[in-house]
């Protein structure tokens, strides 16, 4: 009588588990690769966020225009208002981001619920002669374009007296003309998903006064070329 060949139920139990724990390997390995590739993806999207964000304010600021955003006491037109918290200035507005034509702009640091929010408003520059008729500047929402922000500042570079670069300031000394350069630093916190590289913006000018400028700008990136070497 010939015996009968098979699996003892032992070496079942061990194929059964070896499969198992290749499957949970083979499992666990695409579970990574995807929570991997997710990560990837949010730091893209961040990244990008962040990107869009520098380009649309190094357009905006970097197109200002000599016209007065308001008006001094003494009566001169002042061009630019800007401090450590906040720039106001006169720049075209693209059709894809509202009404074109020059707008007045602002760009303010504000506390929110997670530290500081950068924020946004723009409108059409008005020609009313009634002071007390609102512009649609005045009548504008700001829109948020960053949050998460530990602490921030705008500083800018002007000509001095003497026709020469002036170091970074956190406040414009002469409101009556356009800054040569514009500073945006922003530290973020925890919550940030990315962090903000710094941002300096050389402003463009009109034919008139563009090569004295320009010269004036090689000066200042030679400066500080200088400074960081």
């Amino acid at each position: 009588m010939k015996k009968q060949s098979g699996f003892t139920l032992i070496e079942v139990i061990v194929v059964f588990t070896l499969l198992a724990m290749i499957m949970a390997m083979i499992f666990s390995g695409i579970d990574s690769g995807r929570r991997t590739a997710e990560k990837g993806e949010k730091r893209i999207t961040a990244i990008n966020e962040i990107r869009v964000i520098q380009n649309i304010i190094r357009m905006q600021v970097s197109k200002a225009m000599a016209l007065g955003v308001a008006e001094s006491d003494e009566g001169e037109l002042l061009k630019f208002l800007g401090d450590e918290k906040s720039i106001t200035f006169v720049s075209q507005m693209p059709g894809y981001l509202g009404s074109g034509g020059p707008h007045i702009q602002k760009l303010e640091l504000v506390d929110g619920k997670n530290g500081e929010v950068l924020q946004y408003t723009h409108g059409l520059v008005s020609n009313y002669d009634d002071e007390d008729e609102m512009s649609e500047f005045d009548e504008a929402e700001p829109m948020v374009l960053l949050e998460n922000i530990k602490t921030g500042s705008f500083a800018f570079v002007e000509l001095d007296e003497e026709g020469l670069p002036s170091d970074w300031l956190s406040e414009m000394e002469n409101q009556t003309a356009l800054p040569l350069m514009v500073m945006v630093d922003l530290e973020m916190n925890q919550n940030a998903k990315e962090p903000w590289p710094l941002l300096q913006i050389a402003l463009q000018v009109d034919g008139a006064t563009t090569s004295r400028r320009r010269s004036t700008l090689n000066m200042l990136q030679n400066r500080t070329r200088r400074e960081v070497n």
